[in-house]
C-alpha cells in the first residue's frame, strides 16, 4: 500500500526508505520539499544559454539535481516495472533513442521548437525512466530545451499538475493523445501556458 496518498495517473510511492529528510510524513510536506529541491535545479539549468547536448547521462544528471536533497535514488534509472512507462530493461535504450531523435530533429529542422519540446516532454513521460518525478523532469527538460533556444517558457501550474484538478485531467488527456501520436492537444496545452 502506498505510504503517501496516491494521485491519479502518478507513480505511487510505495517505499519511502530512500527519503533523505526524516521529518516528512505527508504528501503535502513531500511536495513542498521536492519543489524547493527542483527550484534549485531549475535555476541552475535554465540559466544556460547554450543548447545542451542531450544524452542519457545528462538526463540522469538533471534528475539527480532535481531530487538529490530528497531521494537517495535521484538520477538512477528504475530497476523494476511500475504502473506505467517502458519496461525497465529498455529504459536506457529508449532514452538513447530519444537523444538520437533530438539530434535528428535539430539537424533536419523539420519540426519547430515547440513541437520538438512537446515530443521531448511526452517521450520522457512515456518512458518514465525514474522511480518518481518523471512528469516534473520531463517538463524541466522541455523548458531547458526551449530556454536554450531563446524561446518563451510555459508557466506550469505545478500544484494543478500534482493535485487532483481539472488542469491535471486535461494534461493527462493531452499526454494520452500524444501516446497515439496526436501531439496537437499537448502542443495546445503547452502553448496556452506560454501565453
Amino acid at each position: 500500500m502506498p505510504l503517501f496518498e496516491p494521485v491519479d495517473g502518478a507513480t505511487p510511492i510505495e517505499d519511502a526508505s530512500d527519503l533523505i529528510p526524516t521529518h516528512i510524513s505527508t504528501r503535502a510536506e513531500l511536495n513542498e520539499w521536492e519543489a524547493a529541491n527542483i527550484l534549485k535545479a531549475a535555476r541552475r539549468y535554465l540559466a544556460g544559454k547554450k543548447p545542451p547536448v542531450i544524452t542519457v547521462e545528462w538526463l540522469k544528471k538533471v534528475h539527480r539535481a532535481m531530487f538529490d536533497e530528497t531521494w537517495r535514488w535521484a538520477g538512477g534509472l528504475r530497476k523494476r516495472n511500475i504502473n506505467l512507462g517502458a519496461d525497465w530493461h529498455n529504459i536506457q535504450d529508449e532514452l538513447k533513442r530519444l537523444a538520437d531523435d533530438i539530434k535528428y530533429w535539430d539537424e533536419k529542422n523539420n519540426l519547430n521548437l515547440l513541437e520538438r519540446s512537446v515530443r521531448i516532454h511526452h517521450r520522457l513521460v512515456m518512458t518514465h525512466p525514474f522511480i518518481d518525478g518523471n512528469g516534473r523532469h520531463a517538463r524541466l527538460i522541455a523548458d531547458i530545451f526551449l530556454a536554450a533556444h531563446n524561446e518563451k517558457l510555459p508557466e506550469w501550474p505545478e500544484a494543478g499538475l500534482i493535485e487532483r484538478t481539472d488542469v491535471r485531467k486535461r494534461y493527462i488527456q493531452a499526454l494520452q493523445s500524444a501516446d497515439k501520436r496526436d501531439y496537437i492537444p499537448l502542443e495546445k496545452f503547452t502553448r496556452k501556458l506560454i501565453g
